[in-house]
């Protein structure tokens, strides 16, 4: 998910607020955050990779080889990060400046690392005496996900995640009829995976 779903889901929540006007509608700032907090975890950026991995276990029985097996194959894995909003959201206005609003978001966290197992393709598989279960794939996909996590941190998931969040609130912000929308500093502690 990317910046070309940011119009879709400004529809979404313009639906949400329950009307678009021009002025400021007369929530009070409990309201507001309520009505954020509706989206409840808001995934703003998607990472996919193809990973390509192999599998490799010989058994051996008095140094007779009972049993050899080897697969390589490839798979997709979905890194997806946003803001959980059921964390740290503030939302205040001053009084006498009813066309600003300040906003301060809790930090970007990885919401989601997943290997989409319908994609897996395998190049080869040899299976003498024995054959692979899913569950020696499954370990082969866990142990490739802090890697693929890593690598999606340092690109800057977490960075664009909370730029596209920006974006999304301020859209939301602009339809209620705020003409600024204030960012507050976020604490950068959404460094790791939602558990």
């Amino acid at each position: 998910m990317g910046l070309k779903t940011i119009p879709s889901i400004l529809i979404i929540l313009c639906i949400l607020t329950t009307g678009c006007t021009h002025s400021p509608r007369p929530f009070s700032d409990q309201e507001l955050s309520a009505r954020i907090r509706t989206i409840l975890e808001l995934p703003t950026v998607e990472y996919r990779y193809k990973d390509i991995l192999y599998v490799g276990e010989s058994r051996s029985f008095f140094f007779i080889t009972t049993s050899h097996k080897e697969v390589l194959f490839s798979v997709d894995i979905r890194v997806r990060a946003g803001i959980d909003l059921q964390e740290s959201l503030i939302v205040y206005r001053k009084k006498g400046d009813p066309y600003r609003i300040y906003v301060g978001l809790p930090p970007p966290k990885i919401l989601l690392i997943d290997a989409d197992e319908s994609t897996i393709h395998q190049y080869f598989v040899l299976e003498t005496g024995d054959r692979f279960r899913r569950l020696e794939y499954s370990k082969e996909l866990e142990a490739a996900k802090p890697r693929i996590l890593k690598d999606a941190q340092e690109r800057g998931i977490l960075a664009q995640a909370e730029q596209n969040a920006h974006l999304l609130v301020q859209g939301l912000m602009e339809l209620l009829g705020f003409q600024e929308v204030e960012f507050l500093p976020s604490p950068r502690s959404g460094q790791g995976v939602k558990g």
